[in-house]
């Protein structure tokens, strides 16, 4: 293999560095060793991230999208022409859509292809799997960010398993936030009204937040002494008109979206996540890394990420009950909440080091373009 190969990155569009699949994409492109590889991005649509410079590689923006609209498609057919002839060997696609047209025309023109995979389909209908289903026969493998995510493509997708590969999110240890102290969230932990629970998720119906309030409100009726923090993104209103009707306004906190999380999570006790589908949650490796104790529901890549018993606690997704009844298990044993949290952060480290991320794609890739 020559000292370094062209590796063209795609995706839809870049507009949150913190986002899940996002930040994963652009830690990838960073990090990956330039004495083996030399990334190139591009995206269907500009946005002020790519426009800002702050991305480590050269960024191309095709300008066109839909998949309805022949222009999409011609215009990557002709940008992967040109890609071609300037020595790319290899393509990495993120997110669905341009999965779909990508590796066809991509292996015209002998470029070899990856698709990245990293939740459970529930954007699936039956003409993306159908589209799905033809197109993702020309790509050469499939990245999942666990082994849920490689069940679902697997089944319905219908790749073989064969060229599925499982690489866990990576994470740096030593990560720096701009805001040095989360003062406002250490306010809330001494206000007296007892340990946060902590909740990191954009508001959107399938994470079920509202799940979080209720269980809150269940912990108090039965003698709790806790508060719940949610960091993120969205219209909280519902929410906080929600905590009102529960009579636990005050013990609800919504500080917003963050760029200190990490920060944040020093003053937390517990970190909790109640969505109805997960293909492995950023949040949860994130609760571990703080030594977090995390209860989670029973669903996609929580149950891989959650060792029962041991990191933390499974329950029913939507069983409020359960859910409270661990929260009061982990606030009336604190050495046990201190055992799980130490067990989560040794997990963390063991599985997603951003060394062992970025290591296990630059392998391969070497595999691909070695083929």
């Amino acid at each position: 293999m020559p000292a370094r190969e062209r590796i063209l990155f795609i995706s839809n569009r870049l507009v949150n560095p913190h986002a899940g699949t996002e930040g994963q994409l652009l830690q990838l492109i960073k990090h990956l060793p330039r004495d083996q590889f030399e990334p190139r991005l591009l995206v269907l649509q500009r946005s002020e991230l790519t426009d800002s410079g702050n991305i480590s590689c050269k960024v191309d923006v095709l300008g066109h999208s839909k998949l309805l609209d022949p222009r999409t498609w011609i215009s990557f057919w002709r940008y992967a022409r040109k890609a071609a002839s300037n020595g790319v060997g290899l393509a990495h696609i993120y997110f669905h859509d341009a999965s779909i047209f990508g590796p066809p025309l991509l292996r015209a023109v002998g470029i070899r292809s990856v698709i990245s995979r990293r939740d459970m389909g529930y954007w699936y209908n039956r003409s993306y799997l159908r589209a799905l289903r033809v197109t993702g026969k020309f790509a050469d493998r499939v990245v999942v960010n666990s082994q849920a995510v490689g069940e679902v493509t697997c089944r319905e997708e219908r790749i073989p398993a064969g060229r599925i590969k499982v690489i866990y999110n990576g994470y740096e240890s030593n990560e720096q936030s701009s805001m040095t102290a989360a003062t406002d969230i250490s306010e809330i932990k001494n206000n007296g009204l007892g340990p946060i629970v902590i909740l990191v998720a954009n508001y959107r119906p399938l994470k079920r937040i509202e799940d979080a309030i209720r269980a809150l409100s269940l912990v108090v009726k039965k003698g709790g002494h806790a508060q719940l923090v949610i960091i993120g993104n969205g219209d909280w209103e519902p929410l906080r008109e929600l905590a009102r009707d529960l009579e636990v306004a005050q013990r609800v906190h919504f500080p917003g979206a963050r760029d200190d999380v990490k920060e944040c999570l020093k003053h937390g006790y517990i970190g909790v996540l109640c969505s109805e589908s997960e293909g492995y949650s950023n949040s949860i490796v994130e609760y571990m890394q703080a030594s977090l104790p995390t209860i989670v529901s029973d669903v996609g890549g929580n149950r891989e990420a959650v060792m029962e018993g041991e990191t933390g606690y499974r329950y029913p997704m939507g069983d409020i009950d359960a859910f409270a009844k661990h929260i009061l298990t982990l606030l009336n044993d604190p050495c046990l909440a201190k055992q799980m949290g130490t067990a989560g952060k040794e997990l963390a480290d063991q599985r997603h080091s951003l060394q062992k991320m970025i290591g296990s794609h630059a392998d391969l890739y070497s595999s691909v373009l070695d083929r």
